[in-house]
């Protein structure tokens, strides 16, 4: 793997955990009994971690259980995976001279693998959501 081909992956990890990030924020404003708008409104400067937090109070307050306690292991361990794509890197991994890519061949499976991970939880978490909205909109038209 070159440095233009670890980028492109690097850039694939990241996009997952945006979408993560947005699906989190989406399954908070279904949750919280808001208009969606402001749902997200309430959300949008809180880090993933403290997004998870709030999930949690709004499924204490609305008895209903969205995200499983192994989902929630699962996001810890994909958060701690996050703040490692995107704060450390480039200063802890060890780099080819000649490729600039990574030079040890576990990264590179680990960035897979982190990649693989974040995708199947993006759309477990997409699809939450759509069962929230879904719910949402039922009792709305009893």
């Amino acid at each position: 793997m070159d440095l233009k081909e670890f980028r492109i992956a690097h850039s694939t990890v990241m996009e997952q955990y945006q979408f993560i990030e947005r699906e989190l924020e989406g399954i908070y404003a279904a949750l919280s009994g808001k208009h969606f708008y402001f749902g997200l409104k309430d959300v949008e400067t809180f880090s993933i971690s403290k997004v998870i937090r709030v999930i949690q109070e709004q499924e204490k307050i609305n008895h209903i259980r969205v995200i499983s306690d192994a989902e929630y292991e699962d996001l810890k361990s994909i958060c701690q995976r996050r703040n490692f794509w995107t704060h450390n890197c480039y200063t802890e991994m060890v780099f080819e001279r000649k490729t600039g890519g990574p030079k040890k061949e576990k990264d590179i499976k680990q960035l897979f693998d982190d990649i693989r991970t974040a995708e199947q939880m993006r759309e477990l978490l997409f699809d939450r959501k759509i069962k929230l909205f879904h719910n949402v909109e039922s009792k709305q038209t009893l």
